[in-house]
């Protein structure tokens, strides 16, 4: 009996120690990391203010592979919601919402899972630094209330090995990530780049390439421009919207592409947007070194912007398109094109206009 005495009065003093310690310990935790960029701070703004490459670097994933990851609300901003769930201990289930978006400076994020604690949230802070302030740094910020939750005080402890040690690693993952995205500020474009339809067209294709000389490409352009002429005069056909220049491969030294034009037969009327042109029965005579081939481009989806100026600036903007996709989750294809609306003699002037698109991936496509 004296013994089982001892025992409760140990328990008490234990509970009553519990109980003190645990008042006197903080009712809220705060835990931060920061990362390096180089990339622009508007690229990476952007990449943190949807959650579609979250999977790709969070801590979820890394902790359980065969996490299930959902996505509601808006695309990006206010209101985009990232769900998860997964069979292990160390994940659980649990949600993000973005709550509050200051541009350029921070986003804040509402945390919901099974850790201690209330009114959990995330803030991710962008600050520009370096000499020249072109660096950026994102600092990941987690907080907790606890309040009279003494099991939530304790676990608070901890919070910076429980939390923070995740939170950097997950950080480093997303650095590699960012840097993986082309050092191209696809802000500077003065066309915001969009996802656009691209209707079906029956094109005459002309290979070739050139050495990266203006007067080199322009010259090949308007060589392989007088066969497609002639095969259009020869096949009764007629142009069905402006020149394209395709690109194949934009090595250092040397430019490979195709020129083609769509065509229809002369008088035709014009094929609507939504509908597949008949196919041609187009003649060609490889006799004399005729490159050109007749191919049915079929429609699909591209990411498109515009440009007025000289070409030579068509090949950064490319690469300021494949950022924009790679930030907005967008899977590029093969063979990037331009429409030189003013022909080939004036896109190689400060007067050229162009459209420019990349084609999207379609589903399932390796």
């Amino acid at each position: 009996m004296i013994r089982f005495i001892e025992f409760l009065i140990a328990v008490v003093i234990c509970v009553v120690i519990f109980v003190v310690v645990g008042v006197f310990l903080p009712e809220k935790r705060h835990v931060s990391q920061s990362i390096e960029t180089s990339r622009a701070l508007p690229v990476v703004f952007d990449l943190l203010s949807g959650f579609g490459h979250a999977p790709e670097w969070m801590p979820m994933h890394s902790a359980d592979p065969q996490t299930k990851f959902t996505f509601s609300g808006a695309a990006t901003g206010v209101g985009a919601q990232m769900d998860y769930a997964s069979a292990s201990g160390l994940v659980g289930s649990g949600s993000w919402r973005i709550t509050a978006i200051d541009p350029g400076k921070s986003i804040s994020i509402e945390v919901n899972n099974g850790d201690y604690g209330d009114n959990k949230r995330m803030k991710f802070v962008f600050e520009k630094v370096g000499p020249q302030k072109q660096a950026v740094q994102i600092t990941q910020e987690y907080d907790v209330d606890y309040g009279w939750n003494l099991f939530g005080r304790y676990a608070g402890l901890y919070v910076s090995r429980s939390v923070g040690d995740p939170m950097k690693s997950s950080l480093n993952t997303l650095n590699n990530f960012i840097n993986t995205i082309p050092k191209f500020d696809y802000t500077q474009l003065e066309v915001a780049p969009t996802v656009v339809k691209t209707p079906a067209a029956n094109l005459l294709v002309a290979p070739t390439k050139a050495k990266r000389d203006n007067a080199e490409l322009q010259s090949a352009m308007m060589t392989q421009d007088k066969w497609l002429q002639q095969v259009m005069e020869k096949n009764g056909l007629e142009e069905a919207g402006p020149r394209r220049v395709i690109t194949d491969d934009f090595g250092a030294d040397v430019y490979s592409f195709e020129l083609a034009v769509p065509v229809r037969k002369k008088g035709e009327a014009p094929t609507a947007a939504d509908a597949t042109p008949a196919a041609l029965d187009i003649k060609i005579d490889a006799t004399g070194g005729n490159p050109v081939k007749y191919v049915q481009a079929p429609a699909g989806t591209a990411v498109t912007t515009t440009y007025a100026g000289h070409m030579g600036q068509l090949s950064v903007m490319r690469q300021q398109m494949k950022a924009w996709a790679v930030v907005h989750s967008v899977a590029l294809g093969d063979h990037p094109y331009e429409t030189y609306n003013k022909g080939v003699a004036a896109s190689f002037t400060p007067d050229g206009s162009f459209n420019l698109f990349w084609p999207i991936k379609a589903a399932g496509a390796k």
